[in-house]
């Protein structure tokens, strides 16, 4: 009843709701409303995905991003060919580590190279990203989509979550602002016009990637006092990875004949397979890190990478198809009904996805049965804790007693997990709200004031 009036507020009730909660001990149903209707899940898809991989990978699989050669190493120390930097889907590959007294993996790399003898490299620094599919789209994604941070471009050799990000800061008055580029790298060049205004003049700055190019246009006014700081998809994440790769060789005072390239077809990547051979390599950190940061900070690219690379680890090939199709099989060997579930992406970001509350209770009800559970449960987000969870449900009898995933699109806010009651009963839960009139503000209040009431009242 005290739940029933929270949806009868004025601006909620107009909203579709489905949900469903049961007691994990006994499987009896506390809560149900529209069960077995077909929602928007948002991210909450995020979850199908990262228990997919679990339990297919494995939480001790490792991401292998290697440097390959067809050349020869003469005895001076020049390579006569190309270095191939061959991406596997390795979705934390950045310019630079995130703790400082750590290498990145392409100064890593760099330095093995060097170990070898390497003092000249002949030809070019190619990435190759043909690990995966060619098209850098998630399915169902908007050209809106695309263009924002959060839809970046997919890609088996990525860098920095394939976001270039643009800086700039105030010169002398009427002078060229300062520009720099994160990921840093010579092969991306910056055609500066903006100039620095006073301090009362209008801000108009803008930055933009020509699109097929490596050139970054920044343009406009920055008032003096400011500055400017903007994220640009990168369109070729591939050419950018061999680029930061470059640059890492010539600080280690290997020269490099050639620039970048890229190789994106596995066609074109199989013929040349035979005739390469493995200089060095870089192994990411088990996986179970990596469905941390897709389920507690909700990362779209990195959910969508561990897709294709189950697609290419287990299926067939390195799509998102073949990884929905190894999501599928996963659901059918765990035997839960998805008849009415339909996939289309890895993170959650296309709206062509659907799953019903008791789909997703089902799936959370399995996975507490398996052995690696506890693992899994602590990739969710905290309530008023961690993550998408961290300002949520910050105080009151909920908070640090709600572990789940979060899915927020335009008019659609769900949240799914698992939590403790203040009499100890375990629950999996999941709420959906689709179609909302009211802010996303008041429905997300209106999912923690449940969980609430569902902490207190059981």
């Amino acid at each position: 009843t005290r739940v029933s009036r929270c949806l009868k507020r004025p601006g909620i009730r107009s909203t579709q709701w489905g949900m469903e909660v049961i007691d994990t001990s006994n499987d009896e149903v506390l809560l149900s409303l529209n069960p077995d209707k077909p929602f928007t899940p948002g991210s909450v898809a995020k979850v199908l995905t990262t228990a997919a991989a679990l339990e297919k990978l494995g939480p001790d699989f490792r991401f292998r991003t290697g440097v390959y050669t067809s050349g020869t190493l003469l005895p001076d120390g020049t390579l006569s060919g190309d270095l191939y930097l061959v991406g596997r889907g390795d979705p934390h590959l950045s310019a630079t580590s995130s703790d400082p007294s750590e290498k990145s993996a392409f100064r890593e790399l760099a330095e093995k190279l060097s170990a070898l003898g390497i003092r000249r490299v002949q030809g070019q620094i190619i990435g190759d990203d043909s690990y995966f599919d060619a098209s850098g789209d998630g399915s169902g994604w908007t050209s809106r989509e695309l263009k924002a941070r959060y839809g970046a471009p997919i890609s088996a050799l990525s860098i920095n979550n394939n976001l270039l990000s643009v800086n700039a800061w105030p010169g002398k008055l009427k002078q060229s602002v300062a520009v720099g580029l994160e990921p840093r790298s010579s092969c991306f060049r910056i055609r500066n016009l903006a100039v620095t205004g006073s301090r009362r003049s209008r801000r108009s700055i803008h930055a933009r990637l020509i699109s097929g190019t490596r050139t970054i246009v920044v343009s406009g006014v920055l008032p003096a006092g400011q500055s400017y700081s903007r994220h640009l998809p990168l369109d070729q994440p591939a050419v950018a990875a061999a680029g930061v790769l470059m640059d890492e060789l010539r600080r280690e005072g290997i020269a490099v004949d050639g620039g970048v390239g890229a190789v994106h077809s596995n066609e074109v990547a199989r013929s040349r397979r035979e005739e390469l051979r493995l200089l060095a390599e870089h192994q990411s950190l088990p996986l179970i890190h990596a469905l941390e940061t897709i389920n507690k900070d909700s990362q779209n690219l990195h959910a969508e990478m561990l897709l294709r690379t189950l697609g290419a680890e287990v299926g067939s090939a390195g799509t998102d198809e073949a990884g929905l199709q190894v999501v599928n099989r996963f659901l059918l060997e765990a035997g839960i009904e998805s008849r009415q579930v339909s996939l289309s992406d890895g993170c959650g970001l296309s709206r062509e996805n659907l799953l019903t509350p008791r789909f997703q209770t089902s799936l959370l009800k399995y996975l507490s049965t398996q052995p690696y559970f506890g693992l899994f449960l602590n990739t969710l987000a905290v309530s008023g804790t961690d993550g998408t969870l961290k300002h949520r449900m910050v105080t009151g009898p909920a908070r640090g007693v709600v572990y789940a995933k979060t899915g927020t699109l335009n008019g659609v806010s769900t949240l799914s997990g698992y939590m403790t009651t203040a009499s100890g009963r375990q629950l999996i839960f999941s709420i959906f709200a689709n179609n909302a009139r009211a802010s996303m503000k008041r429905i997300r209040r209106t999912i923690d004031e449940i969980c609430s009431l569902l902490v207190n009242l059981y």
